[in-house]
């Protein structure tokens, strides 16, 4: 990559970066353009010229983001099957605890009327297919029923984990409790299709974390002080 080439990329990244902060502090939809191009020094036609348009741009940093994450935990260790799985849904876990306000916004526009499907598809997709992968590893480690359709399955992981995030996104459940209702939640599901060590591993998961699993739903668990 040529100087100019990383020099432009690493302005649209920066910009990326701040327009995560935009919607953290004002929701998905409250991000101007104009803002957003005072905070990142550059003209509000520069910001068309590198993205496209608002929509673009925006649907560019969630991307980004998730991608980001994602295949850094992937990148963290060797792990594979249910191991692998498992780290999975801590490292989503920790990312939206650390990125709480950026996440509540997020969430806030997904379950709202105008979200784009399109921008809830991408981020759903490179989640699933992690978990697929790692569902592959344990059929071929003979660790879960041969007959499973990890397709399927990981598609229910992945909804499970939805509605998770989104009692926590509205103060049901703590940071604690993010994490381990989604384990108990992945349990779950896993518990009848597991087979050997991996079925014993999944039984202890879930006797430990099914406390974490009740929404505190009479009164909500407050967000975090700092």
């Amino acid at each position: 990559m040529d100087l100019v080439t990383r020099q432009r990329e690493e302005r649209k990244q920066r910009i990326l970066d701040l327009a995560r902060l935009l919607i953290a502090d004002h929701g998905y939809e409250g991000v101007t353009m104009r803002e957003l191009a005072e905070k990142s020094l550059v003209s509000v036609p520069t910001l068309y010229n590198l993205f496209g348009g608002k929509n673009e741009l925006l649907f560019a940093a969630v991307g980004s983001y998730f991608k980001r994450f994602l295949r850094r935990g992937e990148r963290a260790g060797t792990e594979e099957g249910l191991s692998k799985l498992l780290s999975l849904i801590e490292t989503v876990s920790r990312e939206t605890v650390r990125h709480a306000a950026y996440m509540r916004a997020l969430m806030g526009f997904f379950g709202g009327l105008g979200a784009s499907a399109g921008l809830l598809e991408l981020v759903e997709r490179e989640f699933t297919n992690q978990l697929v992968e790692a569902l592959e590893q344990m059929q071929r480690q003979r660790r879960i029923a041969a007959w499973v359709d990890p397709q399927a399955l990981s598609e229910r992981l992945r909804g499970q984990f939805t509605i998770v995030s989104f009692e926590w996104s509205q103060h049901y459940l703590s940071d604690a409790g993010l994490r381990g209702a989604s384990l108990y939640g992945a349990g779950a599901l896993l518990l009848g299709l597991a087979r050997g060590k991996a079925a014993d591993q999944i039984e202890r998961l879930v006797r430990k974390h099914q406390s974490a699993a009740v929404a505190r739903k009479g009164s909500r668990a407050g967000p975090r002080r700092m």
